[in-house]
């Protein structure tokens, strides 16, 4: 630890080191919703400017992102987390953070370049690792526990700076449990006395997640109070959102907002929808998203919405990770899971990922899945309310399910049919994919149809759309 800590600019230089001003660009890997699990994947590219002050405790991110929905750079957007408080603002409007906001700073305070050996040294359980080859040289390690995640930290046995930091860490959205998170640190150089590295690397269970490059560094910039003040009522604010989970287990279901689609057909609305049918023997979900605790909220919803009736099956009809994050509670509580043939593998993944801090039921009661495997049109209940599940097949819907209710005409578009940002319908080319699938399949033609992102809409706004971008 000694000779890293020297390698990188020394004792003296760490331990003067009041703050440091950090200018990235780079990209992060869309693994969550791309077009198949494998990749390659959609990249949502980020501009940042992080200020981080080393005294105080106190960071300051300003971001700027551009991807698919977004073709231009977004404004920026800040986040502020200083004196126990976090906060978000675009310059005008200013919201409360969550706890999980401290938490991401303080990771970033801790184990960023400039503190990761400090941080190595002063932990109480800190030893020599095993030794590995990386990269074609030998690298030492050592071992430590940063808030009840274990950290390695890879040394190289020439430079001794550090090449790779392995820690494992929870899914900060909440579904994959626990998860190993790799940073790799390369182009280190020199700034003021301090090396740091140009390039930062990070993989995610053994997935490529980002990269980032360092455009400038500025050693103890000058600080300004007026870069981490946060208004009083947001700081008011923050005190009622803290305890709240970080990403999408913090969404809760909303059951006022439920829509009567039709006999026996509610549609729970919110960010992500889920659609309930009750059928003769049972009711059957479409959609388990999130969480296991929004599924298990789906379920309570469901019993009181229709309460003569248990859940006879939960459909999943896409494999990006929000729209199956709750699918383990319906695996442990028996309920037999009709997916489409491609996505089982990551299905299997994700009822066998590990939860070490944030045990589900599942954790708590391992269960088998009862997989129902979709490769052909497939029918679930039988009369009005059975439910027609269609696979894709598609570009965009290759790895979707769409579901038809022919007693209602409805059609559930899952994930491909999604109102634009700035009117419209996102991707119209995925508006003709569901059109295709079921005239392919003879399904009937939709007198409306909902879906994961949509709330009830009349098909003939679909075909309107269609004969907009349609060539004559």
């Amino acid at each position: 630890m000694a000779a890293a800590i020297q390698s990188i600019g020394g004792e003296a230089r760490l331990a003067s080191l009041r703050a440091i001003k950090v200018e990235t660009i780079g990209h992060e890997w869309a693994l969550e919703q791309s077009e198949r699990p494998e990749g390659p994947w959609m990249a949502h590219y980020l501009q940042r400017t992080e200020l981080r002050d080393a005294t105080g405790g106190r960071l300051r991110r300003e971001s700027q992102t551009r991807d698919w929905n977004f073709p231009q750079w977004t404004p920026p957007l800040s986040m502020i987390v200083a004196g126990g408080v976090a906060a978000h603002t675009n310059g005008e409007r200013w919201r409360a953070g969550t706890g999980a906001d401290l938490d991401d700073a303080a990771r970033t305070l801790a184990l960023a370049p400039e503190r990761l050996l400090l941080t190595a040294r002063a932990a109480s359980d800190l030893k020599s690792g095993p030794s590995k080859t990386l990269q074609g040289s030998a690298h030492h390690s050592v071992t430590f526990t940063w808030r009840k995640q274990p950290v390695t930290v890879y040394l190289n046995s020439w430079t001794h700076r550090p090449t790779l930091l392995e820690m494992v860490r929870d899914d900060p959205l909440g579904i994959w449990g626990d998860v190993t998170e790799r940073r790799w640190f390369s182009w280190w150089d020199l700034h003021s006395g301090l090396w740091y590295p140009r390039q930062i690397s990070v993989e995610w269970n053994g997935q490529p997640f980002s990269d980032t490059s360092t455009m400038a560094l500025t050693v103890d910039p000058p600080l300004s109070e007026t870069d981490f003040a946060v208004p009083a009522e947001t700081a008011a604010a923050f005190s009622a959102a803290k305890d709240r989970p970080f990403g999408l287990p913090s969404l809760l279901l909303d059951e006022s907002k439920a829509i009567t689609v039709g006999p026996d057909v509610v549609l729970l609305a919110g960010a992500w929808n889920v659609l309930l049918v009750r059928q003769p023997d049972g009711v059957v979900i479409l959609e388990a998203p999130i969480s296991s605790k929004y599924s298990a909220a789906v379920i309570a919803a469901a019993g009181k919405t229709f309460p003569d009736a248990p859940v006879k099956a939960v459909v999943t009809t896409s494999d990006a990770w929000p729209h199956i994050g709750g699918i383990r509670e319906y695996v442990a509580r028996k309920i037999p899971v009709y997916a489409l043939d491609l996505n089982v593998p990551i299905l299997e993944r994700l009822v066998g990922s590990q939860r070490t801090n944030a045990p589900d039921a599942l954790a708590g009661r391992p269960t088998a899945p009862q997989w129902r495997p979709v490769s052909q049109p497939t029918t679930v209940g039988a009369g009005a309310l059975r439910v027609e599940l269609i696979p894709v097949r598609g570009e965009a819907g290759e790895r979707m399910m769409i579901a038809y209710l022919p007693g209602l005409k409805l059609a559930y578009s899952s994930d491909l049919i999604q109102r634009g940002r700035t009117g419209g319908f996102f991707m119209p080319g995925m508006l003709a994919e569901v059109t295709r699938a079921l005239e392919r399949e003879k399904a009937g033609v939709p007198a409306q149809v909902v879906g994961m992102h949509l709330t009830p809409t009349p098909w003939s706004e679909i075909v309107a759309a269609l004969r907009e971008i349609t060539p004559r």
